[in-house]
């Protein structure tokens, strides 16, 4: 048995090994072709036909001119990516909140929320006396609410691009005029709804609404253009210049938003003047945000043996840190801000954000804590973790 057992294997492996010879090796079937190239014969140049003329290829990504003085000398850490958004697994359709005013977020782009919208006021009952996709505008024709019956309703909703890409605002107003007043042509819509609870009524049954519609809606094509292409939020790096963050909003909105992108993530805010749009954070990227349970084991460490810089700069007052800032590094920059400079040259840590513009051109600008402009790639980075949470 043992000898027999012995003879099969040999049999077996000089089997194996002769196969080994006809399927692989130089002369196999399945030999190693890679070096193939190198035995290729040389074809001479394409020769196009007579009255045709070659059309030269173009650089699709040139790469722009850059001046000695742009170049940052010395060592450079690549930054880590930053995720998208820290929003992400977040309801998609919420409800936002400045001030007295309401609107509802949706995280689909508008020609998605488009369709959605139309179908939300079909099977309302609600028909509309317009809808404009260029404008993203749709009106209500008027309505009469049987709890008053004195005076005639209409609706307006205005969809827009949202903040974070991806996203649509739905921004709603309602008019309420007597029953008997005339409203031939055009309608002039005040600056804020006629009955708050009324708007708020069509608030909550459309964000119900979208939030039962299915996330694979179909496309409207003729939404697509909603906006214009414009974008709300930029992050602009204009070349040899300081980078900032470009914002299409009204100033009350883009210093809320800020604040609260400069609250979550990598950032604690220490000290603000929401008035004038200034606001002392530090930043830490290996800190680790938990809101729903600041108790486990993976959230940051708030009270818990916080860095040193962290304790260093919540012991920092605002008229200490205004103190500190040279106005003369950018009097623009820091026009209408009282009480700067004073002291001496603090050493203080962390950053600068500024919030500043005028009307729905705003700008987002870090600075160190005395005011003056960081190296083009922190600020850069920073800038983007910025950019990520606003809402």
């Amino acid at each position: 048995m043992t000898r027999f057992t012995a003879g099969t294997a040999l049999g077996i492996a000089s089997l194996a090994l002769v196969g080994c010879g006809m399927f692989g090796g130089d002369d196999g079937y399945f030999r190693d072709r890679g070096d193939d190239y190198q035995m290729a014969n040389s074809l001479p140049p394409l020769q196009l036909p007579p009255g045709v003329t070659a059309k030269h290829q173009e650089e699709l990504y040139e790469i722009p001119q850059v001046g000695g003085g742009e170049l940052e000398r010395g060592e450079f850490e690549v930054p880590r990516p930053q995720p998208l958004s820290t929003n992400v697994g977040l309801d998609r359709v919420k409800i936002q909140k400045l001030g007295n005013r309401r609107w509802v977020l949706v995280s689909q782009p508008p020609d998605e929320v488009w369709p959605q919208l139309h179908y939300f006021l079909r099977s309302s009952g609600l028909q509309l006396a317009m809808s404009d996709a260029s404008s993203g505008i749709m009106e209500t024709v008027w309505l009469t609410f049987g709890e008053d019956p004195n005076t005639k309703d209409k609706y307006q909703l205005r969809v827009e691009s949202g903040v974070q890409p991806d996203t649509t605002e739905v921004h709603v107003r309602h008019l309420s005029v007597p029953l008997d007043a005339p409203v031939a042509g055009q309608v002039n819509w005040p600056e804020r709804s006629t009955s708050p609870e009324r708007e708020g009524w069509m608030i909550d049954e459309m964000s119900t609404s979208l939030a039962a519609e299915s996330t694979g809606a179909t496309a409207s094509l003729v939404a697509q253009a909603i906006g214009g292409g414009s974008v709300k939020v930029q992050l602009v790096e204009p070349a040899g210049k300081e980078p900032y963050i470009a914002m299409d909003l009204a100033m009350d909105r883009a210093r809320a938003t800020v604040a609260h992108a400069i609250n979550v993530g990598a950032y604690r805010l220490h000290q603000e003047d929401a008035d004038v749009g200034l606001f002392y954070v530090t930043y830490d990227e290996d800190r680790e945000l938990s809101e729903e349970d600041d108790d486990s084991w993976f959230s940051w460490r708030l009270g818990k043996g916080e860095d040193e810089q962290v304790k260093a700069a919540d012991k920092v007052t605002l008229q200490q840190l205004l103190a500190n800032i040279d106005p003369s590094a950018d009097p623009a920059l820091f026009s209408g801000i009282e009480g700067l400079g004073g002291a001496a040259d603090q050493q203080i840590p962390g950053y600068l954000v500024l919030v500043r513009g005028t009307g729905e051109a705003v700008q987002v600008r870090i600075r160190d804590t005395r005011g003056k402009p960081l190296p083009r790639n922190r600020a850069t980075q920073l800038l983007m973790a910025v950019r990520q949470n606003l809402i």
